[in-house]
């Protein structure tokens, strides 16, 4: 065990920002950086001494991918689904990196149903004022929701619609609305300005999230809603979106890296190491060995976590003394978002029968978004004769989450049993789709739902169903915002270094400028391999998709 070696760096942390910091450490100590050359020479060996820990029994963090019972092609999506051809890092990384096979994933197909107040509409049809059912001003009449606020910001802010990258967000950073920054603003306050309240219901409500347009802040949400060129598509990973964590944290093991499974962290400090130089004092739990705390030193660690995590730590240490008002500010600039996901698998894809196949339909019921994700016979090398089918069946946010709360059982997680806590070369991904089973009181209700969703008085049986509800701790939620008055853009570099002199370091999704993203947690990544261990930024990265 560690209990007797002090570790270069330990990270703390399996999801992608954690495993993809120990990958670039470990597989670039040839660059010989000045912050690396400082770790090697105390080490007095041409190889560092990495090591991550993760709190659960998997690796992947928000990233689940699972497969259906009778379709072992097929990979669905508990946590994050796909990626953008404009996010050059995680784009780079699947495609150039780690070659990964594709496939394109489809959002809104013209046919797909959008079910609103008890109206079946085509999403074709949402342009049509005599159609849609909602009280539209004149101006807001014959306009896709999808574009109600990209009009919205128009109206209030000419030109900014013809703004991406760089460019909008130097000007989201730097725009006086009224006399306030966008920062100060948020981001609902904005829209009631410009769109009448029919017209934002019917925005969030076509679009199929409720956390978009609710009030995070202005200025970051509208980056998130609005940073899109007109050529951007969508792609998910057909082996899941769990192989990028898989396939890094594979190579870092190979290169000689450690990674330690159920061993949650509970506290750290600064501390006088036994060599006599400075680092960091980590005690973690082993949850194999109730009530055994492992302690362990560190010359430096990185904190791979989002915000409700860093809450779960005991708050002691130069860090997270409570005292410190500094680095509690800095932590709560964001807030996590809940989201649920639901899958149901089918002997059949029914939804065929009302003439949908593809992308995603929309609605105001708790479902709020159905993915049409596939079936076995459609994927690659798979068996043409399996009509086995498999929907995402629900997925929504925010003010939804709780409905599906109220009909989950209160049973207590199956036990894991991992080997001596360590990931080896027997380590095949996430646990069995059935690990997630969802109880029968929520299969009737989404059934009922689809039902009424879909036009239909009657639709097959699934023989399959599970669940994530991402709110559940350690996580939080699915994603963070930012909250009002936050300016992201200085936030994120005192964050990764949040207490001069502590060599401790945070970095993830929730303090990015790419929430909700795995861009998002690559880049914050990056600048703290960058910036604080000297790292070259990637040679594989490309620009254009």
């Amino acid at each position: 065990m560690l209990k007797d070696e002090i570790l270069d760096v330990a990270i703390v942390g399996g999801g992608v920002s954690g495993v993809y910091s120990a990958w670039r450490l470990m597989t670039s100590q040839t660059q010989k950086s000045e912050r690396l050359e400082q770790l090697l020479s105390k080490r007095g060996e041409d190889r560092l001494k990495i090591a991550v820990f993760e709190g659960s029994h998997r690796i992947g963090g928000r990233l689940l991918s699972v497969t259906p019972p009778g379709m072992p092609n097929t990979r669905c999506e508990l946590g994050g689904m796909r990626y953008m051809s404009s996010q050059k890092l995680v784009r780079s990384l699947v495609e150039n990196k780690l070659k990964l096979e594709t496939r394109p994933l489809y959002v809104s197909e013209p046919e797909n149903i959008a079910y609103l107040r008890g109206q079946h509409l085509r999403l074709s049809q949402l342009t049509d004022p005599k159609l849609v059912p909602y009280a539209l001003k004149s101006a807001e009449q014959g306009i896709d929701p999808s574009n109600f606020i990209g009009f919205a910001l128009e109206q209030l802010m000419p030109g900014i619609s013809k703004l991406h990258g760089e460019e909008l967000r130097h000007f989201v950073r730097t725009h006086k609305f009224e006399g306030k920054h966008l920062y100060n603003w948020g981001f609902w306050n904005l829209l009631a300005r410009s769109l009448s309240h029919e017209a934002y219901t019917l925005a969030y409500q076509a679009g199929g999230y409720d956390t978009t347009a609710l009030n995070w802040n202005a200025a970051d949400t509208i980056l998130l809603n609005c940073d899109f060129t007109p050529d951007v598509t969508y792609k998910a990973i057909v082996k899941g979106y769990e192989q990028i964590p898989l396939e890094i944290c594979q190579q870092f093991v190979q290169s000689g890296g450690e990674v330690y499974l159920e061993h949650r962290l509970k506290s750290f400090a600064a501390a006088e190491l036994p060599d006599g130089s400075s680092g960091v004092k980590m005690s973690l739990i082993w949850q194999n060995q109730p009530g055994e705390t492992i302690e362990i030193f560190a010359r430096a660690l990185i904190l791979a976590m989002p915000r409700r995590s860093l809450e779960l730590l005991d708050p002691t240490g130069e860090v997270l003394d409570p005292r410190n008002r500094k680095v509690q500010t800095l932590i709560r600039t964001v807030t996590p978002v809940p989201m649920f996901k639901m899958f149901v698998s089918y002997h059949t894809p029914w939804w065929e029968k009302v003439e949908v196949t593809k992308g995603r339909s929309v609605t105001d019921l708790p479902v709020r978004q159905c993915y049409y994700w596939g079936t076995e016979g459609e994927q690659l090398k798979a068996d043409r004769q399996n009509q086995n089918s498999v929907l995402l069946a629900s997925y929504d946010d925010t003010l939804n989450v709780t409905f599906w709360e109220g009909l989950r059982d209160k049973k207590e997680e199956p036990p894991f049993e991992t080997k001596a806590g360590y990931y080896g070369s027997d380590y095949s991904g996430s646990p069995d789709w059935h690990h997630y089973k969802a109880p029968a009181a929520m299969v009737r209700e989404i059934q009922r739902q689809l039902k009424e969703m879909h036009g239909l008085s009657e639709i097959p049986e699934p023989y399959s169903a599970v669940y994530m509800d991402w709110g559940d701790d350690p996580y939080g939620g699915a994603v963070n915002f930012w909250n009002i008055h936050a300016k992201s853009w200085e936030v994120i570099p005192q964050i990764v270094h949040p207490q001069e002199n502590v060599p401790v370091y945070i970095c993830g999704e929730a303090y990015s400028d790419g929430q909700g993203w795995v861009e998002g947690a690559l880049s914050t990544a990056e600048i703290l391999l960058q910036d604080h261990f000297g790292l070259q930024p990637p040679d594989w990265v490309t620009e254009e998709g």
